[in-house]
């Protein structure tokens, strides 16, 4: 048995990086997996108790006053106990307004007797997924290849699903014994032409839309959609309820669409 510090070597004939958004297994590989600062988001999130609070609902902060480039939030982990957090783009980052200082003045406005009792922080990248997510002998899944929904920041369901297509992939080619780039490239194509894939790209084009509006144009769409009943409640319908009510939305998406490509 290895004593820790003890140096090893472990060969493998597939390895799948799932690390994170720091990525480091992917880069020490030769993949390029920097993110521009301004996709980068710096979030912060507490565990508060004794809190007044809905417990039956979820609620979203924007604006550039309280999350710039980004958006806080709290979610209900019973009655009165809630995570509290917020995500904010990095380039908004700096002395007096990181995401701990405006997630700060919220709490201390809103829930100023709640009692804090877990803190946690990181970085979620909302840019594109890596130009590629394979290479001979392996393969890039969650967040460590990108695959973080650019518009929530939601990673969880997208990391289950390119780690599963990973292993079927792997598993494979390592029974096929060939566990080349090309080999293992269905599994880029293939997370790339799934709806998760398709659903990537879009909400990216949709979250570079959102970062241009200033707060009036925000409340305008918010007050739009204020008195809505969505039968199924998804990213999908909201945008597609947004563009019903809000037909300009479409055009400026196009015009957002074609400066993109």
């Amino acid at each position: 048995m290895l004593s820790v510090g003890t140096p090893a070597e472990i060969r493998a004939d597939v390895v799948i990086a799932a690390d994170g958004t720091e990525a480091q297994f992917a880069r020490r590989a030769g993949l390029d997996t920097t993110v521009p600062l301004r996709e980068m988001m710096s979030c912060a999130q507490y565990l508060i108790t004794d809190i007044d609070i809905d417990a039956g609902s979820t609620d979203f902060y924007l604006g550039n006053e309280v999350a710039p480039e980004g958006y806080l939030w709290v979610f209900p982990k019973g009655e009165r106990t809630a995570n509290v957090g917020i995500g904010i783009s990095g380039r908004k980052s700096r002395d007096g307004t990181r995401a701990k200082d405006y997630l700060d003045r919220f709490v201390a406005k809103n829930f100023p007797d709640g009692k804090t009792i877990e803190c946690i922080a990181g970085g979620v990248p909302v840019c594109r997924p890596l130009p590629c997510t394979v290479g001979d002998g392996l393969m890039v899944v969650g967040d460590a290849a990108r695959v973080v929904d650019p518009l929530t920041g939601g990673g969880i369901g997208n990391a289950m699903f390119t780690g599963r297509l990973a292993a079927r992939v792997a598993s494979e080619c390592i029974s096929a014994g060939n566990c080349s780039k090309e080999a293992l490239m269905p599994y880029d194509a293939g997370w790339r032409a799934s709806r998760m894939g398709k659903f990537l790209e879009r909400n990216y084009k949709v979250k570079e839309y959102f970062v241009t509006l200033d707060d009036r144009k925000l409340n305008t769409l918010a007050d739009s959609i204020a008195n809505i009943s969505l039968k199924e409640f998804s990213v999908s319908a909201l945008i597609k309820e947004l563009i019903k009510r809000n037909p300009k939305m479409l055009f400026e998406l196009k015009s957002l669409k074609d400066a993109l490509s």
